[in-house]
């Protein structure tokens, strides 16, 4: 065999190797295969708020959840209590037959408004990429006639907002009740990420 024939028989070798190597490797099942996903409940009550965790996993073994607070647990469905107002950084690692996968979201808990004043707390789906979700909660039970100026072109006049944002920006949230008859805005600004 000269060198050109032997090149092509090499070529061909390493090409039907890697075919019947490959063969053997497919990619799991989509419903086999180790998934992270949650939902939440209970931010619609000021701090301290007892929030529900809602493990909606599929093929999962161990489940590793961080707070953003410091908190932690190993819980599939835990309850977590956060104390003080802030924004936290969800996170959920799950590991399975398939290996490994984590999702993070993000949370943000008030404290009790004062009697006169609007307030809102959020979660939002994703903590980075577009588009994504967001769910509104009015706080103050004394709020009425609620209108939401979603910072995307969208009004809603209900109690609680849902929203995604298909692009990265900044948008202005503008939240007003009526309360005791005297009208009350709170605004926020929201950074979406690509």
């Amino acid at each position: 065999m000269n060198t050109r024939n032997m090149k092509t028989y090499f070529s061909l070798l390493m090409l039907a190797s890697a075919f019947i190597l490959s063969c053997g490797q497919k990619d799991p099942d989509p419903e086999k295969r180790t998934k992270a996903a949650f939902s939440l409940t209970g931010f619609e009550n000021p701090v301290p708020s007892p929030i529900k965790f809602i493990n909606i996993s599929t093929n999962v073994t161990s489940t590793t959840w961080d707070f953003g607070d410091g908190g932690t647990s190993t819980d599939f469905n835990p309850t977590h209590t956060y104390n003080a107002a802030g924004t936290y950084y969800l996170k959920l690692k799950v590991t399975g037959p398939t290996g490994v996968d984590s999702v993070c979201k993000v949370l943000s808990v008030e404290n009790p408004p004062a009697p006169n004043k609007t307030a809102f707390s959020y979660y939002q789906e994703r903590c980075e990429g577009v588009p994504v979700g967001f769910s509104f909660k009015s706080l103050n039970p004394a709020s009425t006639q609620p209108v939401w100026d979603l910072g995307n072109g969208s009004i809603a006049l209900i109690k609680d907002a849902i929203v995604a944002y298909n692009l990265p920006g900044d948008y202005t949230v503008k939240f007003s009740t009526l309360i005791g008859g005297v009208r009350d805005t709170v605004i926020r600004v929201f950074r979406i990420t690509q």
